[in-house]
């Protein structure tokens, strides 16, 4: 889960957690609203909606989570999602507070460039990459909305 927020022409990450595994999505889905009352002016929720996501992203909205969007990570929205993090990047458009699992997670993604053309994103067996996609995530829902954005 990740919380991007728009400082200017800047985009400040304010907000990291990364659930153990096993977290029931009732208690997932409690934390998202509870972020949305702290963050009084969410824009969006964008949830990654593959696989099982799309239970998920129905009882966000039946919740009252406002503006949830589901996106299915597919090879194409991957490479378009990291495109954008990385000319922000460029830019020096991002503001990340220090944390070390996010640093390591973005300096250990691998991609690789398949016979198709397409970018192939993974990570080393044993490591994750789950807050480097939702800071990913946040940033690219900065790309459609002027606020602060919420993703998960």
């Amino acid at each position: 889960m990740a919380v991007v927020e728009r400082e200017g022409p800047k985009l400040k990450l304010v907000h990291l957690h990364r659930f153990p595994l096993k977290t029931l999505y009732a208690n997932v889905i409690g934390y998202v609203k509870a972020l949305c009352e702290h963050y009084t002016q969410v824009e969006a929720v964008y949830v990654d909606q593959t696989g099982i996501g799309e239970y998920i992203v129905e009882d966000m909205r039946k919740s009252g989570i406002p503006a949830v969007k589901g996106i299915i990570l597919t090879m194409q929205e991957k490479e378009k999602i990291m495109t954008f993090l990385k000319q922000k990047m460029l830019n020096r458009q991002i503001s990340i507070y220090h944390d070390n699992e996010l640093i390591a997670e973005l300096n250990i993604e691998k991609f690789e460039v398949t016979k198709e053309g397409r970018i192939k994103f993974s990570h080393p067996v044993g490591t994750h990459d789950d807050m480097l996609w939702a800071f990913a995530l946040a940033v690219y829902a900065t790309k459609d909305n002027a606020g602060k954005i919420l993703i998960l």
